[in-house]
């Protein structure tokens, strides 16, 4: 659309000069320049029109074209759109198609493989099954040979112990044989009489008998708690000998450790090592004592005595055997290796005491 615009400005104009002057001579005549300056102003009036429409007639022109793009792109990229969607289609029906006709072919190998895996395995477990039941029929046949010879000697045995048995109480068996002779004699003849008083003698005899057998058991019972009580007193008294008074004065022994090392620049460090549970030697000023004893120039030293010393080798190969299973190489090869390193018989003492 066209339009105009009005500007209205006051402008400020600067002016200066000079001007040349001659005057007639009067008396001596002359001549001079004369200067001037100033600012004057004026009032100005702009009016512009402006003429827009072909620039409107352009913008019109651009409008509908952009419209018209627009309305190509939309419908390129429905077109697009419907084809990309068509394509993915055909890609993803393509794909699922070869993965799953991929995934079939290698089902269909695992599963011929596995297949003569299972046969061959169906054939090896049907001869093992076979040779199972050939070995359980051996078995069998070799169980019951064992058996019936067994059941033979323990036959044997049985008969040759009963026999022992009747020859070592045949006195008993003879007076069984004539009891039970005597009990049906008496039962089956006439003397009633002889039968009851019989039947009563027995009577009292059995008795007799079993009060006889609880007598004999009842004093058994007696020695043997006798007895205990005997063993048990005298392993009190054993224990009490043993035992040691806490209030009495005596000696204990546990071992220690001494240790010099010689480092690179000669000097001798000296440390010892003594067990946990022995708290008193833990302090460092017992260690120094300790160690300051060691380092004494009077101490001897003397081997260990041989049978202490045999002792010695035997504790410490029981020790060494329990702690290293011979059926590990390994442990072997640590074994003896200690063994070698230990070399017992070069040990020295001080103050050697038989305990």
């Amino acid at each position: 659309m066209s339009y105009t615009r009005n500007y209205r400005e006051r402008i400020a104009v600067n002016y200066s000069g000079s001007v040349s002057y001659r005057y007639p001579a009067s008396q001596n005549g002359g001549s001079g320049t004369a200067h001037y300056s100033g600012t004057e102003y004026e009032e100005v009036d702009v009016n512009i029109n402006v003429d827009t429409n072909p620039f409107d007639n352009s913008v019109e022109n651009c409008n509908r074209n952009v419209n018209m793009l627009t309305g190509a792109v939309v419908a390129t990229e429905a077109a697009q759109i419907v084809s990309i969607d068509k394509n993915s289609k055909k890609v993803a029906s393509t794909i699922i198609s070869g993965f799953f006709g991929y995934i079939r072919s290698e089902i269909s190998q695992q599963v011929a493989e596995l297949s003569q895996n299972i046969d061959a395995q169906l054939m090896h477990l049907k001869e093992l099954s076979q040779s199972c039941l050939s070995k359980k029929k051996q078995m069998e046949g070799d169980f019951k040979r064992i058996s019936s010879r067994y059941v033979k000697i323990f036959d044997d045995l049985n008969n040759e112990l009963s026999n022992r048995v009747h020859e070592l109480d045949k006195p008993t068996f003879v007076f069984k044989k004539e009891t039970d002779a005597q009990n049906k004699r008496t039962s089956e003849n006439d003397m009633v009489n002889t039968v009851a008083i019989l039947g009563g003698e027995c009577g009292n005899l059995h008795t007799k008998i079993s009060t006889s057998i609880a007598k004999k058991r009842a004093l058994d019972t007696l020695n043997q708690a006798k007895v205990f009580l005997w063993q048990q007193k005298k392993l009190n008294n054993t224990i009490q000998q043993c035992m040691l008074n806490e209030n009495t004065d005596n000696q204990k022994f546990s071992p220690v450790c001494f240790i010099e090392t010689n480092n690179e620049k000669s000097q001798i460090g000296k440390n010892l090592f003594t067990p946990t549970f022995l708290t008193s030697l833990q302090e460092n000023s017992k260690k120094s004592e300790i160690i300051s004893q060691f380092a004494e120039t009077s101490n001897s030293w003397i081997a260990i005595p041989k049978d202490y010393n045999d002792n010695l080798i035997l504790y410490f190969n029981s020790e060494l055997n329990k702690y290293y299973s011979s059926s590990d190489l390994n442990a072997e090869r640590v074994k003896e290796m200690i063994q070698k390193i230990a070399n017992i018989g070069l040990i020295k003492v001080i103050n050697f005491q038989t305990i």
